[in-house]
């Protein structure tokens, strides 16, 4: 991944990681999580791994956001981040091992 993607990326990430309203946001995801986990009957083994799999999903999203927030501050040129603005590579690998591999 480019340094300008995690430019962009990195930089909008930890804007959002920062956000008060985002932060109240996830909690009251992960609470109605385990109040629909907690509601299921003991038959309901299915809808029960459907609502893990969605809590675990969004908790992939918030890690990668994580990363994209970490290489951002890893980068020299993040304090110039406004005149930065996300292009999607057609090319790029968008698995989230490839973040950045310290490498253009």
């Amino acid at each position: 991944m480019n340094d300008e993607t995690i430019l962009a990326l990195g930089g909008f990430c930890k804007e959002l990681l920062g956000d008060s309203a985002f932060h109240a946001l996830v909690q009251l995801h992960e609470q109605q999580c385990a109040s629909d986990l907690m509601r299921t009957q003991p038959h309901e083994t299915k809808r029960r791994e459907y609502l893990y799999a969605a809590f675990q999903g969004f908790q992939e999203f918030r890690v990668l956001a994580e990363k994209f927030a970490e290489a951002f501050d890893a980068l020299p040129q993040h304090q110039d981040q406004s005149t930065v603005v996300y292009t999607p590579d057609p090319i790029d690998d968008p698995r989230v091992h490839d973040i950045y591999d310290g490498q253009n």
